[in-house]
């Protein structure tokens, strides 16, 4: 079993274990970059994954292995190394759960905070960088940092 150097993490990765193949609904809470000399801005974002699932076995990957949208073989980790397959990348210290997109009308939109009030995305977007606001790419996984979570339901 993992060990984490804190309590909140710990409890985190407890919970997101014990919740294998399920869907899940998160809450995560992180400071997104800022441009020079602008106030911290953060951004809360809910929304549900599934937690624990090989990417291999996603029938979305097996459709694009055989149409050829995507190598034949898992190439790896494009970064991190596992610390539990396939649930949990370790990567310079911090801990990222391995999630799989959910296509569903269950997202929110995010909230961002500056100096303790809300702002708008268009106010964000002004002190952000850009990288802040990617469009979403057609991936069928993504990970989250666990440092980052607030809630699990």
């Amino acid at each position: 079993m993992l060990q984490a150097t804190d309590t909140h993490t710990q409890a985190m990765l407890d919970t997101l274990l014990s919740r294998k193949g399920q869907i899940v609904t998160v809450t995560t809470l992180r400071d997104c970059k800022v441009r020079k000399g602008q106030d911290p801005v953060r951004k809360q974002s809910t929304f549900q994954c599934r937690v624990g699932v090989n990417y291999d076995n996603i029938q979305a990957v097996k459709d694009k292995r055989a149409e050829g949208t995507l190598p034949k073989e898992n190439a790896g980790l494009p970064w991190g190394e596992w610390a539990l397959f396939p649930y949990v990348i370790t990567h310079k210290g911090e801990y990222y759960v391995r999630c799989t997109v959910l296509r569903n009308a269950h997202r929110s939109s995010p909230v961002y905070t500056q100096l303790g009030a809300t702002i708008t995305r268009e106010q964000a977007q002004l002190v952000c960088l850009a990288s802040e606001f990617k469009q979403d790419a057609d991936n069928d996984v993504f990970t989250v940092k666990v440092s980052s979570l607030v809630e699990i339901r």
